[in-house]
C-alpha cells in the first residue's frame, strides 16, 4: 500500500467528522437520533464514494491485492480509532457495539464494509474490461 493511500484515511476521518457535525447541529433535533444516524450513514457512505472516486482517479489502484490490501488497512485503521475514542470517551463495550445492530435500525456497520470493499469497487470500475 503506497502512503498516498494511507494518507488518504486521514481525509477520511475529517469527512467523517465533518458529516457528524453536521447531523448533530442541524437536522438531528428535528429527526430524532435514530434517524439522523440512518441518514449520516447513507451520507457518509455517498461521500466516501465521491472521495473513493477522486483518489483512484488521480492514483489508479494497480492490482486487485493492492485494492485488497488498502481496504483492509483502511479497515483496520478505521476500527481502531473508533473503538480507541470510545474507550477514551469511557464508552461501554455494549455501547460501542450497539452501532452495529442492525436489528435496531443502526447502520453503522455499512460504513467499514465500504471503508474494506470501496477500494476493490473503484478498482473494478476503473479496470472494466
Amino acid at each position: 500500500m503506497s502512503m498516498y493511500y494511507f494518507l488518504a484515511w486521514f481525509g477520511m476521518m475529517v469527512i467523517a467528522i465533518v458529516n457528524g457535525a453536521i447531523r448533530d447541529f442541524t437536522y438531528k433535533p428535528y429527526v430524532g437520533a435514530l434517524a439522523a444516524h440512518q441518514i449520516s450513514t447513507l451520507a457518509l457512505l455517498l461521500c466516501f464514494a465521491v472521495f473513493f472516486r477522486v483518489l483512484t482517479r488521480r492514483r489508479p489502484i494497480i492490482s486487485a491485492r493492492q485494492a485488497w490490501i488498502i481496504g483492509s488497512v483502511w479497515l483496520l485503521m478505521t476500527l481502531t480509532f473508533e473503538f480507541g475514542i470510545g474507550c477514551f470517551a469511557g464508552k461501554s463495550w455494549n455501547e460501542l457495539f450497539h452501532a452495529y445492530d442492525v436489528f435496531s435500525g443502526q447502520v453503522w456497520i455499512f460504513i467499514p464494509l465500504w471503508v474494506l470493499i470501496g477500494p476493490y469497487v473503484f478498482y473494478r470500475f476503473l479496470h472494466r474490461p
